[in-house]
């Protein structure tokens, strides 16, 4: 098996594949725009830390149970028995059992094969074949020498949106790279695995697709195509449901025509302007409707405010609006000094394994005659700090800010098919 592979990022990337073939003017449009950090891309990435590791050290995931993945700790030390800094992640039971359903299904392909068969995780797989793309790192490649059989599996820790391995574009880009590591051994059957335990699916946690090589060979020029097309000045801008994750979707013209058609399709135009129909009046097919179209359009309207808040973080702000705290939230001084000193007071059901719990639920045990009362005894014990800015109208009470430029630093994609 070999060793541990950076996960790097080319500007195009397996996990765009579906958006750029779908597309092409999207790659155009994000070029300039930062990533966002998002905390469930960077709790899927704890996650293919932890299972890297087992699988390195050949150990289960129940081994590292209570131990955290610490993202912003150097890479040999990210797998430790205590939080470091902000990006940390506690392995807890429901990441050991995702992790371990995970290898349980590598080793599982690994059993089925011939001794001969080769395999590595977290191994960067060769894609410069096609125009602006480096390659990608594939969770798990299998190569079976005796059948020619390729197997590609991926962890998906997201638990928001299901995914399927049925033409997965960015497996089918994994599987591309390992038959290129593989072109003169001959290559048959490819089967892409996905292996996501925190969404609920028909079909179970763990999905697969068989493909034979000719498909393989047939994705491979569409690929290339949507690639060269992607090069283009004038390259094509399409909206529909690859728009989700894509960083240009609050200035994309095509999204916005698109949101446009589905309110006047939908609610109907008066003047030429869009109306909203009386709720107590649709029929419960056309209710229906826009509840399955909501989606698209809250997802715009999101990235709209995203962008925005970016905006006005650079000191362009949206006319009549301005940048102020979050409500502050209490967190301990000192979790450690907080425990003994609540310990004293005679308070004994105070932790959520390995963790103190929160003020404001110690609050609920504390003696005292009243709410005030109760939050001045742990007043000594507890700090407020603010989870950060939020726009707001000018006329809002609250004092303006300046963003702390954290707030908005970039990491990987939203995108779960990223990790």
């Amino acid at each position: 098996m070999s060793g541990h592979v950076a996960r790097r990022h080319a500007r195009f990337s397996p996990s765009g594949s579906k958006r750029v073939m779908e597309c092409p003017g999207s790659l155009r449009m994000q070029e300039h725009i930062p990533d966002r950090r998002s905390s469930f891309a960077d709790e899927g990435t704890a996650a293919h830390e932890l299972a890297e590791r087992c699988a390195r050290e050949g150990i289960r995931a129940e081994d590292l149970a209570d131990f955290y993945v610490n993202l912003d700790a150097p890479e040999a030390q990210r797998v430790t028995i205590a939080p470091v800094g902000g990006r940390s992640f506690l392995v807890d039971s429901e990441m050991v059992d995702g992790v371990q359903l995970y290898l349980d299904t590598c080793a599982g392909v690994l059993a089925a094969a011939s001794p001969q068969v080769e395999h590595s995780y977290e191994t960067w797989v060769d894609l410069s074949g096609v125009s602006g793309m480096e390659g990608g790192t594939a969770d798990f490649m299998a190569y079976d020498p005796a059948t020619q059989k390729v197997v590609v599996a991926d962890l998906k820790y997201g638990r928001g949106v299901a995914v399927e391995p049925s033409e997965n574009t960015q497996l089918l880009c994994y599987a591309l790279g390992v038959v290129n590591r593989y072109h003169n051994r001959g290559v048959g059957d490819i089967e892409l695995i996905v292996v996501q335990p925190r969404c609920g699916h028909k079909d179970g946690p763990v999905r697969r697709w068989v493909a034979d090589a000719v498909t393989l060979l047939d994705f491979e020029v569409d690929l290339a195509r949507a690639a060269e097309a992607s090069e283009a000045p004038d390259a094509p801008l399409r909206a529909g449901d690859w728009c989700k994750f894509c960083k240009a979707e609050a200035i994309c013209p095509a999204k916005r025509d698109r949101v446009l058609d589905i309110v006047k399709a939908e609610f109907g135009v008066y003047d030429e302007k869009p109306t909203l129909p009386i709720v107590t009046a649709m029929s419960p097919d056309e209710i229906a409707r826009v509840l399955r179209l909501r989606t698209e359009i809250t997802s715009w309207l999101a990235r709209i405010d995203e962008f925005a808040h970016a905006e006005a973080a650079q000191g362009r702000f949206p006319t009549g609006y301005k940048l102020v705290a979050r409500r502050a939230t209490r967190e301990w001084r000192n979790e450690q000094e907080a425990a003994q000193a609540l310990q004293a007071r005679g308070l004994t059901d105070i932790w959520t394994e390995p963790e103190l719990l929160s003020p404001a639920k110690i609050e609920k045990l504390m003696p005292g005659r009243n709410k005030a009362e109760r939050a001045k005894a742990l007043a000594d014990l507890t700090v407020k700090k603010s989870s950060g800015t939020v726009l707001a109208p000018d006329d809002d009470p609250r004092p303006s800010v300046i963003a702390d430029a954290s707030e908005f630093a970039t990491s990987n994609e939203s995108d779960p098919d990223v990790v």
